[in-house]
């Protein structure tokens, strides 16, 4: 794992308040794109969190950090990475580098999509360069709050959106030189919100699974 990566995780587990949390592997993910890590394990790119309420599954290229995921009740927390990063065996030169976060935690039953200002007002630092919403995610670019990466940007990407009564946060973090900082970051974002609406909707109607492992 690249080291800038490893540090990153370290802080964001810490900041999380989930770093205590059992650890899981989540599923793995589908058989048509087999790419295998250095010790043969399947990529990651789908987990479950607030006990199988919710399914998280990473934009095309991205990996989730096994080391990364907590659970603790309804709250949850995971990392995502480039899957080469992560030591996934496979060509993702396309992909731009990036961190991404997703926090999970349960949401009033009144709450509504989070707007732009609100997720801007909950940072509590920076400018906002950029917005986006799209279709109930909302984003904001950020000159400032990620100084305590090394080798990242202080641009970055903040953004939230509810899923199944949980509100969901994100954040995205990259160097300086990748495209990830500018349009390709929003679009890595609404990526991830609506794979993950997806394979929730497809989980709920399943039935939640036995084991989330």
């Amino acid at each position: 794992m690249s080291t800038w990566i490893s540090r990153a995780t370290a802080i964001l587990l810490a900041a999380s308040g989930l770093a205590g949390c059992d650890p899981a592997t989540g599923l793995p993910f589908a058989a048509e794109l087999d790419a295998r890590t250095d010790d043969g394990r399947a990529r990651m790119a789908q987990t479950t969190l607030a006990g199988g309420d919710i399914t998280i599954t990473a934009p095309d290229g991205y990996c989730i950090d096994r080391r990364s995921l907590r659970r603790a009740g309804q709250n949850g927390f995971v990392v995502m990475a480039r899957c080469d990063t992560l030591g996934v065996r496979g060509f993702f030169g396309g992909y731009d580098l990036a961190v991404i976060t997703v926090t999970a935690g349960p949401a009033d039953s009144t709450i509504t999509a989070p707007t732009p200002a609100e997720v801007a007002r909950s940072v509590g630092t920076g400018t906002v360069l950029a917005e986006r919403n799209r279709e109930g995610l909302a984003m904001v670019r950020l000159d400032k709050g990620s100084e305590a990466f090394d080798g990242v940007s202080d641009t970055h990407w903040r953004g939230g959106f509810v899923l199944n009564s949980h509100l969901i946060g994100l954040g995205l973090y990259a160097p300086a030189t990748s495209g990830a900082l500018g349009n390709g970051g929003a679009a890595l974002l609404n990526e991830l919100a609506e794979r993950s609406r997806a394979a929730t909707a497809a989980t709920q109607q399943a039935g939640k699974p036995e084991a989330q492992e």
